[in-house]
């Protein structure tokens, strides 16, 4: 009986199976320094203020913790919020100022100054002075001067009774007033301008119209004695 149960143990330390308290003890103690090895690797990539802020950190939250460090490390940038967008609605009548930091997108009517950081989408009416950085003009009717940090587009079939001053300005509609512009003023074919245009270049597409004053004005790296030596004046 003795030898059986001899050769049923030797049997089941060979196995490794459950069962065998020797087999068992063996085993527990591998994992017990695998895991130890590993928290002790990862302890080693932690700052002493990290560890000793958390001493009793569990295996899992470590991982965690090394992973999300890690991506920082490699310069990954954080996600950003997406610019915020004011929308007004095709159904909406805005009276009163309108003041924004973000995008501001016009289906509906605004009887008001509108001012914002960003770009401005109009589609509807505003009656009512413009202030942003570029302006996306299509289909609608504008009654107050245009203030641009950047670029202005006037579509097709729309209308803008005002000022503009701007860096760049594309026409394709009507536009009474006087436009200062920084750099480029293009007006395409079924462009009307019935004001002064102040320039640095003008292109104009066969069709486009325009009744006032044209002034181009020098680049600012051109000198006024560059200019003078061209004419000999």
């Amino acid at each position: 009986m003795a030898n059986k149960n001899n050769f049923s143990k030797a049997v089941l330390d060979l196995m490794g199976l459950p069962g065998n308290d020797a087999s068992s003890g063996i085993k527990n103690q591998e994992d017990t320094a695998d895991t130890n090895y590993e928290q002790d690797k990862l302890s080693d990539l932690f700052t002493g203020r990290d560890m000793e802020a958390e001493p009793d950190m569990d295996l899992e939250r470590r991982k965690f913790l090394y992973n999300a460090k890690a991506v920082t490390e490699t310069g990954t940038a954080p996600i950003q919020e997406d610019t915020p967008v004011t929308v007004i609605s095709r159904s909406m009548v805005i009276v009163g100022e309108i003041t924004s930091s973000g995008n501001i997108d016009i289906y509906g009517d605004v009887k008001g100054s509108v001012r914002t950081d960003g770009d401005i989408k109009a589609t509807g009416t505003v009656a009512g002075d413009l202030a942003g950085h570029s302006f996306t003009l299509n289909g609608c009717t504008i009654q107050g001067n245009i203030t641009a940090k950047g670029n202005v587009i006037i579509g097709q079939n729309t209308v803008v009774v005002g000022d503009i001053s701007a860096e760049n300005i594309k026409i394709n509609g009507k536009v009474k007033g006087n436009l200062v512009i920084g750099k480029m003023s293009e007006f395409l074919e079924n462009a009307l301008l019935a004001g002064d245009v102040r320039s640095q270049t003008i292109s104009m597409s066969q069709g486009a119209k325009l009744h006032g004053n044209v002034s181009v004005a020098l680049d600012s790296s051109q000198s006024e004695k560059e200019f003078h030596s061209i004419f000999g004046v």
